[in-house]
């Protein structure tokens, strides 16, 4: 499910891309047939790169809050969480260490009722 969610935001991410080239491709054949200047073929290029991006970046940020929402109805927990998780375990893992002093061992080779 997470690996489909992935290609779709790929795909999309892709489309803009494609999008985009093709305008500017379309843009050029203008300016080279004299239906547009230059300078006015920059300007919507430009504006258009704009969107694109704008677009592309609320369409990550939407596939991304549906992967999450995923996630979670599925019971995954986020790379985050578990990172917490291992450091919490750590944390008291070290405590542990600290509270349990080790007992004396007994000297080698004596034995304390011969004396």
């Amino acid at each position: 499910m997470v690996d489909a969610l992935r290609k779709l935001l790929l795909a999309g991410l892709g489309a803009l891309d494609l999008s985009e080239e093709k305008a500017k491709a379309v843009f050029n054949d203008l300016v080279a047939r004299g239906e547009i200047s230059e300078n006015d073929a920059k300007e919507l290029v430009s504006s258009w790169t704009k969107r694109a991006a704008e677009h592309r970046g609320r369409l990550q940020e939407d596939v991304e809050q549906a992967v999450q929402r995923a996630l979670s109805a599925i019971g995954i927990a986020r790379q985050t969480e578990i990172d917490s998780l291992k450091a919490k375990i750590d944390e008291l893992e070290a405590k542990l260490a600290g509270r349990e002093a080790p007992s004396p061992a007994p000297p080698t080779g004596v034995d304390p009722s011969n004396r």
